[in-house]
C-alpha cells in the first residue's frame, strides 16, 4: 500500500514538473489595482514559481509601466498621477532561478478621474536612482537575453535640449540579428523616425563639440569618458561606432524639466542561441539640436536560464588570427544576493579555460565598489589570487551586499555584484572552442556553479606564400616537344582554413618558377634556299650542306594542387598528402641560323634569322606527393619538404619556407 501512494505521489509531481516545462501555467498573471486617495496601488497574481532542484530560493522582480511615462520596479509599487484619463498599465516580470516559462505579460486598463489626480506626483524609486554616473542619458533593461522571449530596454533623457535618441543593436562581430524591434511607448510625445542611412546623418554628427560616453550592465559600471572633437573628428567617431551596428532605430524628443522615460519592446530572436554566454552591447545616442552628445553601452548577456549568476565573455566569436596576437578577452562574472541579510564575504573561484593565462588578469571595474587590500586585516576591500594553472581567486572581504528579500531594498539592481576583467591568450594557442565558468560563495554557503562561458573561432581562410627550390632527384624519361625541365627556384599561394586543431583539413596551391634554355648547334644537311640578288630584283636560289643554328626559349613550370589534405600533429609540426597537376607552358621560342652556302667562289658563309613567337601548353600530368612542415603550423612561419613522385617524369623535391597569414 505505502508503494502505491509513493508512486501515485511520484506520478502527480512528474505531471506538475511537466505542466510546468510544457510553459502551462496554473495561475495566468493578472493586474490587481486599489486606489487609496490619490494613490493608485497596484499588485499581481502570477504563476507559482517552479525552483531548479537543489538551487537558490526562486524569485520575481517587475517592471511596472504605468502607462503615463512613469515606471517602477518594485513589486507592488503604489503610484499618483498627474491627470485624468484612461490608462493602460503593463508589468513586466522575471523569473529569477527558475526554469520554467516566463510570465505571459498582464495589461490592465484603468480610468483615473479628478479626484484621484495629483499636480505634482512622486518619482518611483527606480527613476529617482535612474541616473547615476551621467545625469542627462542612460539606458536600463528589465532582463537578459533568452532566445525565444522578449527584453524591455528603458531609455532616460533629462535635459531641456531638444534632439534625437537612436538605438543600435545587432552588432555585427556577433552574425545573425538577435533582437528585433517590437514598438515602444511614446507617453512624452517622443516622435520614432523611420531608419536613416548613417552616411545622411554625417551632417547631424559634424554639429557635434563633443560626447560624454557611460557603460553600465545592472548595475551601473562607474565609467565615464569625455571626448571632445576638432575638424571631421566628430563625423569619424560616429560613423565607425554606426558602422559597428546593423540595426539603427531613432526617435525624437522634446526638452523637458524633468526625466523622459520610453520603453522599447525588443524581441530576442531563436538564432541568438549561437552566441549563448556571450555579452553583446546595445548602444543609445542622443544628440541634441546643438551642444555635447551623449552614448550610453548598455551591456547584454545571452543566457539561457533566468539564473541571475552567470559567467559571460563579451567576444564569444573570435578572429584566430586576431587573438593569436595575444589580444585580450573581457569576460564578466555577475552574482545576486538572494537572501534577506547582506552577504559579508564573496569569493568567485574563476575556472578559467586552458588557453588563458590568468597571471595577465586586469580587473575593470566591479561592484561593490571597493579598494583593493593592502593588509591581511584590512575589511572592506578586494584581494584576489592565482590557485593552481587556471583558476583564478577573486574575494569580496567584509562588504555589505543587500539581500533582495530584504524589506528595505526597492532597487534589485543593488543586490547584484559583478567584476569586470580582461585576460591574454597563452602563447600556445590551438583553435578550439574554450570554456570557463565560476563557483560563487556566499559567506558560508555552497558554492553556486555558473553557466560556461564558451568562446569559439570564428571560420575563415588563411592566405599562404610560398618560396623555395625545386630540384630533381631522377631527370624525366623524355620530354614532349614543348617541354623541358630544370631544377631552379619557385614562388607560390595557397589558401587553407585558418589554423584548424587536431583535425584533417584541406588546403590549395598554385606554384610556378620561370626560366630559359639556349642551345646551339651545328646541322648537316643539304638543301636550297632562296636570297635576294644583290643589285637586282630577282631571287637567287643558293645550294647548303650545312648550317649553324642557335636556339632560346622560355618557360613556366605551372604546378596547381587541387587535392591536399593536411594534419597537424602540434603548433610545430604538420604532415600533408595529396596531388599536384604539372604543365610546362612554352611562352616563347626563337632561331636564329647562319647557313654556309655552296657558290662558284666556294663555301660562304651567311647569317639569316628566323624568329618564332609563341604560347604552347605541355601535357598536365599528375603527380602523387608527400610532405612535412615544421615551424608555426597554426599561424605564422614554416619550413617544409616535399617528396614527388612523377612516374615516368621524374622524381623530384621542393625545400621551401611559408608564411600563413
Amino acid at each position: 500500500m505505502e508503494i502505491k501512494h509513493y508512486l501515485t505521489l511520484c506520478t502527480l509531481l512528474t505531471i506538475y514538473a511537466t505542466a510546468h516545462a510544457d510553459g502551462i501555467d496554473t495561475v495566468q498573471a493578472k493586474i490587481n489595482v486599489q486606489f487609496l486617495g490619490n494613490q493608485a496601488a497596484f499588485g499581481a497574481d502570477l504563476p507559482e514559481l517552479n525552483g531548479i532542484p537543489g538551487g537558490r530560493q526562486p524569485f520575481y522582480t517587475y517592471l511596472w509601466d504605468f502607462g503615463d511615462g512613469h515606471f517602477s520596479t518594485d513589486e507592488a509599487p503604489k503610484h499618483q498621477y498627474a491627470e485624468p484619463g484612461d490608462y493602460e498599465v503593463t508589468l513586466y516580470t522575471v523569473n529569477n532561478y527558475d526554469n520554467g516559462p516566463r510570465p505571459k505579460r498582464p495589461t490592465r486598463k484603468i480610468n483615473v478621474d479628478s479626484t484621484k489626480v495629483t499636480p505634482k506626483p512622486m518619482a518611483s524609486t527606480a527613476e529617482q536612482n535612474f541616473f547615476d554616473t551621467d545625469g542627462t542619458f542612460k539606458l536600463s533593461k528589465n532582463a537578459n537575453a533568452l532566445p525565444g522571449q522578449d527584453m524591455v530596454v528603458i531609455a532616460g533623457i533629462n535635459t531641456t535640449e531638444k534632439g534625437k535618441i537612436f538605438l543600435l543593436t545587432n552588432e555585427k562581430i556577433f552574425g545573425p540579428e538577435g533582437f528585433a524591434y517590437a514598438g515602444q511607448t511614446t507617453y512624452n510625445d517622443e516622435v520614432v523616425t523611420p531608419s536613416t542611412d548613417p552616411k545622411s546623418l554625417e551632417s547631424l554628427w559634424a554639429a557635434v563639440p563633443s560626447v560624454t560616453v557611460t557603460q553600465s550592465g545592472s548595475p551601473d559600471y562607474g565609467i565615464r569618458e569625455e571626448l571632445d572633437f576638432k575638424g571631421s573628428e566628430a563625423i569619424d567617431y560616429f560613423a565607425e561606432l554606426y558602422g559597428s551596428y546593423k540595426t539603427v532605430t531613432s526617435y525624437e524628443v522634446t526638452g523637458r524639466n524633468t526625466a523622459q522615460f520610453s520603453l522599447i519592446n525588443l524581441d530576442i530572436t531563436p538564432e541568438m542561441l549561437a552566441d549563448t554566454n556571450a555579452t553583446v552591447t546595445i548602444t543609445g545616442v542622443f544628440i541634441p539640436e546643438k551642444g555635447p552628445a551623449r552614448v550610453h553601452r548598455l551591456d547584454v548577456p545571452i543566457v539561457t536560464s533566468h539564473d541571475p549568476n552567470k559567467m559571460s565573455l563579451k567576444q564569444s566569436r573570435l578572429s584566430y588570427r586576431l587573438l593569436s596576437k595575444r589580444k585580450e578577452l573581457t569576460y564578466k562574472v555577475q552574482f545576486q544576493n538572494d537572501g534577506e541579510g547582506d552577504a559579508k564575504n564573496i569569493r568567485l573561484e574563476i575556472k578559467l579555460p586552458e588557453i588563458l593565462d590568468p597571471a595577465t588578469f586586469k580587473l575593470l571595474n566591479l561592484y561593490p565598489q571597493c579598494d583593493s587590500c593592502t593588509t591581511a586585516e584590512q575589511t572592506a576591500c578586494y584581494q584576489y589570487s592565482i590557485q593552481g594553472a587556471d583558476t583564478l581567486v577573486f574575494h569580496f572581504k567584509d562588504i555589505a551586499l543587500p539581500g533582495s528579500k530584504a524589506a528595505d531594498v526597492h532597487d534589485k539592481d543593488s543586490t547584484q555584484g559583478f567584476i569586470r576583467f580582461t585576460v591574454r591568450p597563452k602563447k600556445k594557442l590551438p583553435n578550439q572552442s574554450f570554456k570557463g565558468h565560476t563557483d560563487i560563495y556566499f559567506d558560508k554557503n555552497e558554492p553556486i556553479v555558473t553557466n560556461s562561458a564558451t568562446g569559439r573561432f570564428r571560420k575563415g581562410f588563411s592566405p599562404i606564400v610560398f618560396a623555395g627550390y625545386h630540384h630533381f632527384l631522377q631527370k624525366p624519361e623524355q620530354t614532349h616537344k614543348d617541354e623541358t625541365v630544370k631544377n631552379g627556384p619557385l614562388l607560390g599561394l595557397g589558401l587553407a582554413p585558418i589554423a584548424p586543431y587536431r583535425k584533417l583539413y584541406w588546403q590549395v596551391e598554385v606554384y610556378a618558377n620561370a626560366y630559359r634554355t639556349s642551345e646551339s648547334a651545328t646541322v648537316y644537311d643539304h638543301g636550297v634556299i632562296e636570297l635576294p640578288d644583290p643589285g637586282t630584283d630577282r631571287i637567287q636560289k643558293y645550294e647548303y650542306e650545312r648550317y649553324d643554328t642557335h636556339q632560346l626559349a622560355r618557360f613556366i613550370q605551372l604546378r596547381i594542387v587541387p587535392l591536399h589534405i593536411r594534419y597537424n600533429v602540434n603548433s610545430w609540426l604538420s604532415a600533408g598528402l595529396g596531388a599536384l597537376v604539372e604543365t610546362t607552358i612554352n611562352t616563347r621560342y626563337s632561331e636564329a641560323r647562319t647557313y654556309y652556302l655552296l657558290t662558284a667562289n666556294g663555301e660562304m658563309a651567311t647569317p639569316l634569322s628566323q624568329s618564332d613567337e609563341r604560347l604552347a601548353m605541355g601535357r598536365l600530368h599528375v603527380q602523387p606527393f608527400a610532405d612535412v612542415n615544421f615551424g608555426r603550423t597554426y599561424l605564422g612561419p614554416v619550413v617544409g619538404l616535399r617528396y614527388v613522385y612523377g612516374g615516368n617524369q621524374g622524381q623530384f623535391g621542393h625545400v621551401y619556407a611559408a608564411w600563413r597569414f
